[in-house]
């Protein structure tokens, strides 16, 4: 079969053509940065060994009898470099095998790019970048959790008179968080301003004075002014590392107290008011001071953080290049941060850049269709990163610069090239303003042979086979006077007929005809409004400036006029190619979406300058809170009866949720043996507010309410007092719908164990001594599409009673309480509304909770 073939192929060559089958290395597209490249290959089996091989005019070398390779000059003009192998047999028989080499630097597969992308927010963008970064931060950045990690809070500090106070938070919470940062010379300068601190503090006083208390406090404004410096973090560069500078300034505005237990109660006698009017004087100070020396950084410039550092970091940890530019163009991105600049009106990011594709059907991986290459290197395009001004050049201002290097951009074409970017077979063409099918008789008109080597009408397929990926080159502009060249280099174009199946066959093609293009493309880059993306415009040059080489002949057809015939008609394709680039998705940042002002060229690099704007969605406004609860009231006596109700109402609010918190305590004690006591409160309140629809999206907001807390019964007075009971009632949830009918979703509360009592206490009177833990929940759910308005409620009832006993032996009564996450602040001796207290409770845990969440 062998020496078959090699007759077969001795008679073409006696016929006068060509054979080709020779492999060549490199492969066609590799770019080449040397001024000369070492070419070798492979003859075919069937071809006679001891012949000739040229390359380029050189002659090649064999290393054996089918092997061989040259070493060439690559072109000193242009981008491309034609290598045309010929090997004659010792019969005179010749193969043909041609190629084509990219001229120009190279980033090889897995190098970056340097400086290859980097975006820049100005003050401007900043400004709206505050509430994102809080929402990111997420418990990150919880002020609460700050300050209940700091122990102590309030380092050891003179109060006057003789009395150090020392202080740790039990409890603390907010109604938000706002953040505001500016860029300067020295840093970022942020200012964190905290609306509706409440905080509860154990004290420990010494010296003159001795004892513990407990003190609350809210202050409606706290602001944190801290300033931070940027910089790419040493583990991991594409993330940000912040680091606080000096110290933070605490500021706290209409701080208002109240010492509710122990030695510094105003109630306590002789010693309470005291402490009040010595050390009531000095808490605010004493708190700003705790704060700026808990929240600074612990080691000053060592790699320990300060709070808020830590929370800033993990908030623009988020603020990736990497995440937000891949996942837009479906193409994996490492971009690790070279640099970061503050200065005195922008933060600038630079990174390195290494676009690659991986393959499969990953969020990020693409599935390559067959053909599509596989290269190992992309175009670069050395330059300087650009210095980007305070606005646009057309001189409008912005809040984001979002930069791409050519040699980047050039990466990204290599990525989009694997995964089938220009990769087509066209089995129709647009001929004469109808679309056509593509078969011998229509490609007739172009190469008269189809017509004359197979019969009419024989289908056949146009395919687009890119053997190396477009690229950006430095010229100054495209062959048109566009932005930018888009060089096209080695496209091949080839005339296929499919071949069906056969009983002794399987289905394959056989390529009649096959070219090389060449061409330089102008290359601009816009914004489409209308689909949110980039869109290339591509430009098509002079039929003159493009080069066509045939690489296979085997329709025997006129070469040179075939190249001159498809370089011509090559520039009335390029509308198409265009379409192929199609457009390139926008990315977002933080939730934001990029409004783009321009796109322009800068050096070697493009500028998309940008607003950030929120992204519109649906979301809670006119939100409004409203206490529904019996007014607080306290009898405080060491004589007489003491009774209490007392409560708060803490909200937070955003566009996606609101949280309200109901913590409250009732408590009665009969002092006496002549009269019981008895407190009874309501506790409820409205939540009312508006769904505000976006471009009818189905919404659904979901509400749950829970209540945790305890029946708590002291002994009190002779033997431990008579009785106490305590009871609360049913809590109930109902909501409304633009004004119609109440739907429920109330809730009995249970007992969530036994009491702390050898005798089961089941919520009425009890002679004894306990502490018995209650919870509840329900939730529901609405749904819409169009915007509705809302009003939900809750409300319970609370009572308790100390019930004393006139009959001997007489007894006062004992201590009732019901607590609900606040403590009493009665200082009578009375104990049952403490926390931690009876049972050992978390504060924090307890209370009613409504959760609302869109």
């Amino acid at each position: 079969m062998k020496r078959l073939a090699m007759i077969f192929a001795v008679l073409l060559a006696a016929a006068g053509c060509d054979l080709g089958g020779m492999t060549l290395h490199p492969p066609e597209g590799t770019i080449v940065d040397t001024e000369t490249v070492v070419v070798t290959g492979e003859l075919p089996e069937d071809a006679l060994p001891g012949g000739e091989v040229v390359v380029n005019d050189v002659t090649g070398t064999f290393t054996d009898s089918h092997t061989w390779t040259a070493e060439i000059p690559m072109s000193p003009e242009g981008y491309v470099t034609v290598v045309r192998a010929v090997y004659t047999d010792p019969d005179g028989g010749r193969y043909v095998q041609n190629s084509a080499l990219i001229n120009g630097d190279k980033v090889d597969d897995g190098e970056f790019s340097p400086d290859g992308v980097g975006m820049r927010f100005t003050n401007t963008g900043l400004a709206g970048l505050g509430p994102v970064i809080n929402d990111l931060a997420g418990s990150s950045f919880d002020i609460s959790g700050l300050i209940l990690a700091q122990d102590p809070l309030i380092p050891p500090t003179d109060a006057g008179a003789g009395v150090t106070i020392t202080g740790k938070a039990y409890e603390t919470g907010s109604s938000g968080v706002g953040i505001d940062a500016t860029s300067t010379e020295a840093g970022v300068v942020t200012a964190i301003a905290v609306n509706d601190l409440y905080i509860g503090l154990d004290l420990q006083l010494s010296g003159l004075i001795s004892g513990a208390c407990k003190l609350e406090l809210e202050v409606p404004t706290t602001t944190i002014d801290a300033t931070f410096d940027l910089v790419p973090d040493a583990a991991d560069a594409s993330k940000v590392d912040v680091n606080q500078v000096g110290d933070p300034v605490v500021a706290t505005e209409g701080v208002s107290y109240e010492f509710i237990s122990g030695v510094c109660d105003p109630s306590t006698p002789l010693l309470g008011s005291i402490i009040d009017s010595q050390a009531g004087s000095a808490i605010e100070g004493t708190i700003t001071d705790g704060f700026s020396n808990q929240l600074g950084d612990p080691d000053g410039a060592g790699p320990e953080d300060s709070p808020i550092a830590e929370a800033i970091e993990t908030a623009l940890a988020q603020i990736s290049i990497a995440g937000s530019v891949g996942d837009a163009v479906k193409a994996n991105l490492n971009a690790p941060f070279t640099q970061i600049t503050e200065g005195g009106d922008a933060i600038d990011f630079r990174a390195d850049a290494d676009f690659f594709s991986t393959f499969g059907t990953g969020a990020s991986d693409c599935e390559q269709p067959p053909h599509a290459p596989d290269f190992t290197s992309s175009f670069d395009v050395p330059g300087a990163y650009p210095t980007l001004g305070g606005t646009t050049p057309g001189g409008d201002p912005y809040g984001l610069g979002l930069v791409i290097s050519s040699s980047a951009f050039n990466q990204l074409l290599s990525v989009m090239t694997e995964c089938g970017l220009l990769n087509q077979d066209l089995t129709e063409i647009p001929l004469g303003g109808t679309t056509l099918p593509v078969n011998s008789t229509i490609l007739a008109a172009l190469v008269p042979e189809f017509g004359t080597k197979l019969p009419a009408d024989t289908p056949m397929l146009i395919r687009v086979d890119p053997q190396a990926a477009p690229f950006l080159t430095d010229a100054a502009g495209g062959p048109g006077g566009e932005t930018a060249e888009l060089m096209l280099a080695a496209l091949h174009v080839d005339f296929i007929e499919p071949l069906p199946a056969t009983d002794t066959e399987p289905a394959s093609e056989r390529t009649w005809l096959s070219l090389a293009v060449d061409a330089p493309l102008g290359f601009d880059l816009a914004f489409d409004d209308a689909a949110g993306a980039l869109a290339p415009t591509i430009t098509a040059p002079e039929g003159s400036a493009v080069t066509t080489r045939v690489q296979t002949n085997a329709v025997g057809t006129d070469e040179a006029n075939v190249e001159t015939v498809f370089s011509n008609l090559f520039p009335t394709f390029v509308d198409g190619l265009s379409s192929s680039f199609s457009a390139f998705p926008l990315p977002g940042f933080l939730g934001l979406d990029l409004q783009v002002l321009e796109v322009a060229r800068d050096g070697n690099s493009y500028v998309l300058y940008a607003n950030l704007e929120p992204v519109p969605q649906t979301r809670l406004e006119n939100v409004t809170v409203t206490d529904m609860s019996t007014a607080d009231y306290a009898t405080d006596s060491v004589l007489f009866d003491s009774r209490e109700w007392r409560h708060r109402l803490r909200q937070r609010v955003s566009s996606t949720e609101v949280a309200v918190d109901l913590d409250a305590m009732i408590g009665a004690d009969a002092c006496c043996t002549v009269d019981d006591e008895k407190a009874t409160a309501h506790a409820g309140y409205q939540v009312a507010f508006d769904v505000v629809a976006e471009d009818g999206e189905t919404w659904q907001v979901d509400m749950s309410q829970v209540i945790k807390g305890a029946h708590v019964a002291r002994a009190d007075g002779t033997a431990g007092g008579y009785g106490a009971q305590s009871n609360i009632s049913d809590v109930t949830g109902r909501y409304q719908v633009e004004g119609g009918a109440w739907q429920t979703f109330s809730f009995t509360v249970g007992s969530d164990g036994n009491p702390d009592e050898t005798t089961p206490w089941q919520g009425g009177w009890c002679s004894c001594e306990f502490h018995e833990p209650f919870i509840g929940s329900n939730d529901a759910s609405i749904q819409g599409t169009t915007s509705q308005s809302v009003v939900v409620e809750f409300g319970f009832d609370l009572t308790a009673w100390s019930d004393s006993n006139i009959a001997f032996p007489a007894k006062q009564g004992r201590e009732s309480a019901i607590v609900l996450g606040a403590n009493d602040s009665l200082t009578n001796n009375f104990t049952a509304g403490d926390y931690p207290g009876l049972g050992n409770r978390n504060i924090v845990d307890d209370g009613h909770a409504a959760r609302i969440t869109l």
